[in-house]
């Protein structure tokens, strides 16, 4: 009983460094402990009082609140029958180049607002409301789901569990250190500063995930870890290729 178990142990260590299981856990990773929990939306849901009064926004931060809670639940709602569908890839990439443009608006803003008349202000003000739309919209259509849609299609099935529970425990991390740091930026480099962050982080995360994020859609669990399975051989091979020439 001991040694099966301590079996599987060393059989979950071993199979952490094939990768097989390594690439996909890192991508999602980076999905969703950057991507997600660094790409602004915590910063929205647990600051987002102290955000408007910041940028001077012509609304009351309570009502916002309600206004875009709802919004967010519609456009969830609205969009999941379309995320059935879509192309995950396309999708993904689609909406993290909106949430991108909505974080750029709102460090624009924040940096260019002291600047700016009182002509222009009377419009420019609604530019962080209209943001933060933006922004969830980026999110309902697939920044904020198709990760955790990923989760059961990419990583190998006999792992499967095990990197989500992994998965997990890394997202909780990340979202408390991401919620932690929000004053600690604005205090000392403002919401502009916060919010260009965030943007370069979001970038970051769809430039990797361009070159690296497999299409998903119309392939079986059995193709999926073929495709991951095919690039471990030829890395070998590549690997194998270049000793013998050396």
């Amino acid at each position: 009983m001991g040694n099966t178990a301590m079996e599987r142990l060393k059989n979950k260590l071993r199979r952490m460094t094939d990768s097989a299981f390594l690439k996909p856990f890192l991508l999602l990773n980076l999905m969703l402990n950057i991507g997600l929990d660094w790409g602004g939306f915590p910063a929205l849901a647990f600051y987002m009082h102290t955000i408007l009064e910041e940028v001077k926004a012509p609304v009351d931060p309570y009502w916002m609140a309600v206004i875009l809670a709802a919004f967010r639940s519609v456009v969830c709602v609205g969009l999941s029958f379309i995320l059935i569908k879509a192309p995950r890839r396309k999708m993904y990439l689609m909406s993290g180049s909106i949430v991108a443009v909505a974080l750029f608006m709102q460090s624009a803003f924040a940096f260019l607002s002291p600047y700016l008349t009182d002509e222009i202000m009377v419009y420019a003000r609604w530019i962080p409301l209209l943001a933060i739309f933006i922004q969830y919209l980026g999110f309902g259509l697939g920044w904020g789901a198709i990760m955790y849609m990923l989760q059961g299609e990419i990583l190998p099935s006999d792992m499967r569990s095990f990197g989500c529970g992994l998965i997990g425990i890394l997202d909780n991390i990340a979202l408390f250190l991401a919620v932690k740091s929000i004053p600690i930026l604005i205090s000392n480099i403002g919401v502009g500063g916060m919010f260009s962050i965030y943007c370069v982080l979001v970038l970051i995360t769809l430039t990797v995930g361009f070159f690296v994020m497999p299409e998903t859609k119309g392939m079986s669990l059995e193709d999926i870890e073929d495709f991951y399975s095919a690039m471990r051989k030829k890395s070998v091979m590549t690997t194998d290729q270049k000793s013998m020439s050396e």
